[in-house]
């Protein structure tokens, strides 16, 4: 017989929403057993998770789950890597650190299509502040927390380029946003990190689990059923805990819908593949979406002036305290554009205040651009347009009945026009700025990849849509699997069974305009006190 062991809660998935979830409901009742299980290890004091100059060495090792999407069609046939943090803190112990909530907007679409205000941006908003330590001790206290977990930070290092970027990206007809936190980030705004004092603010060692059972290297293979009720989990190794209360899983957008399939819980269609009994019948593992971008590079101008990382006069000791980039340009696509996108996708664009797409310029080659056209020497800065609205769907299916096997990624990149119309006017604010004559003395020009030619602000569509299919890359912004409304109630329940929800990226049913760390503190804030409200 397996051993078995006893809790009140089972949280699987030790990333970021698990760690709050599990930090909130203890400090909420002291007294429950909380069983956090993790399937990587705990790094959190690991140099490289910490540094912010040494985290990009951390891809294709084993703290970061590493999938490769099927083959594309819409674009080149490429098969698009996705990665996804595999340690305690999960993905907040990986990313690149950027604070973004996105438009207010976003979220009351949100609670409109579920019915539930507590999902609207003002139903959040308690939530996005008990999470954060705002930077700026003068910042507006209505928008922003200042005793939270989460220290953030906003500039101090003084890079060279930081007024000639701003100028550039103003030119394009971009106003200047004091704080792109505060519901509405259009414009362009300074970059705000959750680097704090050059160390990398992580779940793990942000939200306090002194009190809770964490168990790392653990994997979980199953969500064990009596009837129709979650009851425990069972192990690789064979071992059982129970659960006398609920289950929550955490394991993000790519491996929640696998264990949840792999429990009984999905598709019919996709369970009987692998001869797995079906509990319920629900659409897990659908709706999967992304932020599909791309990234152009530029040649610099006198690089020996020190412009860029790689450059020995790059050299400045505040440079090593955070991403090398100063600006967030953010912008809505124009109306009429988006009008005859929805008619060529047969849907209806509704007008309004949103965000579509952002610009970022980073002083060095980010992950995603041509490398091998642009060695990380100084000589060249890179800017990344990113479609934040998309409405291409795609799938995560099973690859086997093994948990250890990734599943299949079919995330279906710009299938929709919506999103080619959107990338494509971001694409073109960040040629303009490029082009601008506030970088005249800093630019020589593109350096494209793959012998392509170069693009401009007045290149057709054919040839943007050209460098799309060839280029475009993903943002690691999964979402959408369990979608809420679909797979989870608005408390995160599943729909069908008791005693079971998910808290993670997999419940966004919309794509939200963010770098997803600061939606999902605030997503698994307010979840963790849904759930403390019933745990009496």
């Amino acid at each position: 017989m397996p051993s078995q062991e006893q809790f009140d809660y089972i949280i699987v998935g030790g990333g970021l929403s698990g760690c709050v979830v599990a930090a909130r409901l203890h400090q909420a009742h002291p007294s429950l057993s909380i069983a956090l299980i993790e399937a990587g290890p705990d790094e959190s004091h690991n140099p490289a998770v910490l540094s912010p100059v040494l985290y990009p060495t951390l891809h294709g090792t084993p703290l970061q789950y590493s999938y490769q999407s099927t083959p594309q069609p819409q674009i080149e046939n490429r098969q698009i890597p996705n990665w996804g943090g595999r340690l305690l803190s999960g993905s907040s112990a990986v990313n690149y650190g950027a604070w973004t909530r996105g438009h207010a907007a976003d979220f009351d679409n949100w609670a409109q299509e579920v019915g539930d205000s507590r999902w609207s941006y003002n139903g959040l908003l308690p939530y996005f502040k008990s999470s954060e330590h705002w930077h700026d001790d003068k910042g507006d206290a209505s928008q922003h927390g200042f005793s939270g977990p989460i220290h953030t930070s906003s500039g101090g290092r003084d890079y060279p380029l930081r007024e000639p970027i701003k100028e550039a990206l103003l030119s394009t007809g971009l106003k200047v946003n004091s704080d792109m936190n505060s519901g509405d980030p259009n414009g362009v705004a300074r970059l705000v990190e959750n680097w704090h004092k050059a160390s990398r603010q992580h779940a793990a060692i942000c939200y306090e689990l002194k009190g809770i059972h964490v168990m790392t290297n653990s994997v979980v293979q199953r969500i064990i059923f009596n009837d129709k009720t979650a009851t425990g989990v069972e192990l690789i190794d064979g071992q059982h805990l129970r659960a006398s209360k609920e289950i929550i899983i955490s394991c993000g957008a790519l491996r929640t819908p696998q264990l949840l399939m792999l429990s009984g819980i999905g598709p019919k269609s996709e369970l009987a593949k692998h001869s797995i009994t079906q509990i319920v019948d629900l659409p897990v593992g659908q709706h999967l979406h992304d932020h599909g971008s791309i990234q152009m590079v530029w040649k610099l101008k006198n690089p020996e002036k020190g412009y860029a990382f790689g450059s020995y006069a790059f050299n400045k000791p505040e440079y090593g305290t955070g991403n090398p980039m100063d600006w967030f340009g953010t912008a809505a696509a124009p109306d009429e554009d988006l009008h005859k996108a929805a008619r060529a996708d047969g849907t209806t664009f509704r007008p309004g205040p949103r965000s579509d797409y952002e610009v970022t310029i980073m002083y060095a080659i980010t992950m995603g651009a041509p490398v091998e056209m642009a060695p990380m020497d100084g000589t060249h800065i890179t800017t990344g347009v990113l479609c934040m609205s998309s409405t291409s769907r795609g799938t995560v299916t099973l690859a086997s009945d093994k948990v250890t096997d990734n599943s299949i990624v079919d995330p279906r990149y710009f299938t929709t026009e919506h999103d080619r119309t959107v990338l494509r006017a971001g694409m073109r604010r960040a040629l303009q700025a490029m082009e601008s004559p506030a970088l005249k003395d800093y630019i020589q020009g593109e350096t494209p990849s793959l012998g392509m030619p170069p693009i401009t602000s007045t290149s057709s569509d054919a040839e943007l849509d050209k460098r799309i299919n060839a280029m475009s890359w993903s943002w690691f912004h999964a979402a959408g699997t369990a979608s809420m409304g679909k797979v989870v109630d608005s408390e995160c329940r599943v729909y069908g069974v008791e005693s079971l929800r998910v808290v993670d990226t997999s419940i966004m049913p919309l794509s939200v305009t963010a770098h997803l760390q600061a939606p999902m503190y605030a997503i698994a804030e307010l979840a963790a006190d849904l759930i403390a409200q019933r745990a009496g």
